[in-house]
């Protein structure tokens, strides 16, 4: 007998062996599903609604405690920055104001111009100063 069961191993189930049973089932689990995900989105929006409430509400609170200093120290109010101002403090954000500052590199495209209008009116010198770039150690 333990012959016969080494030399006829048994098949393992299938998954999906009853068709009929398994399809209402699947049915009723995607719908349940979908059931899940809009409850759990309806959550979420819940949740980032109050949260926005909750930071405006902070900022409110914020701009009271800043005109209390103002009256109390007699600052004048700062207007609001313009369009142009902002964009400024932007670029000024993207630099962090240690280390070397940057080379502004031209695009590629016009410093290949730049290097042929200089071969093209000085060829050795353009030969030249390529030349005093290249490294030999």
């Amino acid at each position: 007998m333990m012959m016969l069961k080494m030399m006829m191993p048994s098949m393992p189930k299938m998954p999906g062996g009853d068709d009929g049973e398994k399809k209402e089932e699947s049915a009723e689990s995607r719908e349940e599903a979908k059931e899940q995900e809009r409850l759990k989105a309806a959550e979420a929006k819940r949740i980032e609604k109050e949260r926005t409430e909750r930071y405006a509400k902070l900022k409110e609170d914020a701009k009271g405690e800043r005109a209390k200093f103002r009256e109390k120290y007699k600052i004048a109010e700062s207007p609001p920055p313009s369009d142009e101002e902002e964009e400024e403090s932007s670029d000024e954000e993207d630099e962090d104001g240690f280390g070397p500052k940057k080379k502004e590199e031209l695009d590629p495209a016009a410093q290949a111009k730049a290097l042929a209008e200089k071969a093209m009116s000085d060829p050795m010198g353009a030969a030249t100063e390529s030349l005093d770039k290249l490294k030999f150690w």
